[in-house]
């Protein structure tokens, strides 16, 4: 239960006055400028990169104010927004060969759907119940793969790569998925503790616990941890059926169409993130409000979130293409202007949110998207 704890009680505790070092100014200018990129970022892999980069920063000085919070959150928001995504590339690549026989295809497949496994992991969110479902899953490939004379997955992922840290890495993360997944199953009340369980054992902590002051409401803070894990669990459960649908194409040579379907549309639904609109305006206003070293770009942080969780009012979406400049491009960039911004007019109308985004470059300074 440690594991579930710790990121609880920095969930808990960053409403506390912060104790330890302040952030050297080395570090306060690497975050700023990690949270200057993330504000101008406009695809998913340079929101990733900054995320990534500052999640780093903050892991490098633990006794920074806020800092250990601040890392576990913008690293989940990092594979929130990456994972799904990183997962549907793979299986698509599955998806198009339709069987596995070689190691680069292997590494190229199974390597992106463990890498995100691993970086949830770090979360400490992993169910037991659930890590013996995955762990079933790695050593079921594993084992395929030796039938079918095929290299490990870390050792895949180190040939393919011609990095040895890489697959190193992967094999510190399965062997921490393993050492849960023994303990779970040595353990009966462990083995059973699924997501509701967990969720009522969040309740009782919180009921004996203090009282979380930066939050409006109590109650906030384990909601928001509760909704966490069991998004992330979502995914755990995803990636075990991912790594099953591999092991399967390489044992039968047949790819399982039916369910990479269902799959593909249970990712697809999570892209959207772990909390529904309400909760999540309120907990990211209030870690905006608490993190002080965050606060110039910790919307930016969230902004997909909202974008995705929020209908957006079609009549108001604007790219401001009566004021692109441009010079003697104006006219070109005005017809790209007028384009995308029909595209985002029909993408509202049809899917009630917006995911996409005005072109910087072809867009007016009133653009409000």
């Amino acid at each position: 239960m440690c594991r579930f704890a710790s990121l609880l009680f920095a969930v808990m505790i960053f409403a506390t006055p912060a104790l330890g070092e302040e952030w050297p100014a080395e570090a306060r200018m690497q975050m700023d400028a990690a949270g200057a990129r993330l504000k101008t970022a406009t695809t998913t892999a340079e929101r990733v990169s900054a995320l990534r980069e500052i999640e780093a920063i903050a892991q490098a000085h633990p006794d920074a104010p806020d800092a250990r919070l601040t890392a576990i959150l913008i690293g989940e928001k990092a594979t929130m927004e990456a994972g799904p995504g990183v997962m549907l590339d793979a299986l698509g690549e599955l998806a198009t060969s339709g069987q596995i026989t070689d190691t680069e295809t292997l590494a190229g497949i199974a390597g992106p759907l463990l890498g995100v496994v691993a970086e949830m992991q770090e979360n400490h969110t992993l169910l037991p119940s659930v890590a013996i479902e995955l762990d079933a899953a790695i050593q079921k490939l594993d084992a395929v793969n030796k039938r079918a004379g095929l290299p490990g997955v870390a050792e895949a992922i180190s040939q393919a790569s011609g990095d040895p840290k890489l697959g190193a890495a992967v094999t510190g993360a399965l062997g921490k998925i393993a050492t849960i997944a023994k303990r779970a199953m040595e353990n009966p009340d462990l083995a059973a503790l699924d997501r509701k369980a967990t969720k009522e054992w969040i309740d009782d902590v919180v009921s004996i616990g203090p009282p979380i002051p930066a939050f409006a409401v109590n109650q906030a803070g384990y909601m928001m941890y509760r909704d966490l894990v069991a998004w992330d669990n979502e995914m755990f459960g995803e990636s075990t059926k991912a790594l099953n649908l591999v092991a399967d194409a390489i044992e039968t040579g047949h790819f399982d169409q039916d369910a990479y379907n269902k799959i593909h549309d249970r990712l697809e639904e999570l892209k959207k993130g772990p909390w529904d609109s309400d909760t999540a305006k309120d907990i990211l206003k209030s870690l905006c409000k608490s993190i002080p070293i965050a606060g110039a770009w910790c919307d930016d942080a969230f902004k997909l979130a909202q974008k995705l969780m929020t209908p957006a009012d079609c009549s108001t979406i604007t790219c401001d293409c009566e004021h692109v400049g441009g010079g003697l491009m104006r006219g070109p960039l005005m017809v790209t202007c007028k384009i995308q911004e029909q595209d985002l007019i029909l993408q509202c109308q049809s899917a009630k949110v917006v995911t996409g985004s005005c072109d910087a470059g072809a867009s007016g300074p009133g653009a409000n998207f």
